[in-house]
């Protein structure tokens, strides 16, 4: 009967190759999501705070602080806690430079970079030690 001929069944149609279908498991599937998702790498406020000395004087040394940009942040805050007096200085920027930066006697400078969100609520905050000799 010519009319059977055209109504094929989907098993007869999969035998000739004319529909393919593949049986994945589901956790094959959801193990690639998963695996992709964890090589994403999402960088945070202040993963990367690179400081740089620029000149050395006899007050004092000038460093250059740079970080990695985050449009989440609103502002920093950068200051010095072994200068004598200690100072901080704001920017909405993703670098700055300190001038007349000290070190304790052993030679080290510890800097601060905090980061704030648009609230003024502290986001992280991330210490920086430097060899000034």
């Amino acid at each position: 009967n010519p009319a059977t001929c055209l109504k094929e069944k989907p098993e007869d149609q999969r035998r000739q190759g004319l529909i393919t279908s593949y049986k994945v498991p589901l956790f094959a599937v959801a193990g690639i999501f998963l695996f992709a998702s964890l090589n994403t790498a999402y960088a945070q406020p202040l993963d990367d705070v690179t400081a740089t000395l620029l000149e050395s004087g006899n007050s004092g040394t000038s460093v250059q602080l740079t970080w990695n940009h985050d449009d989440a942040v609103s502002n920093y805050e950068v200051g010095c806690v072994s200068c004598m007096p200690n100072f901080s200085e704001n920017t909405n920027n993703d670098k700055i430079v300190l001038s007349d930066v000290t070190s304790l006697e052993n030679g080290k400078a510890i800097l601060y970079v905090v980061a704030y969100d648009g609230n003024g609520e502290v986001m992280v905050a991330r210490q920086v030690l430097l060899d000034l000799h």
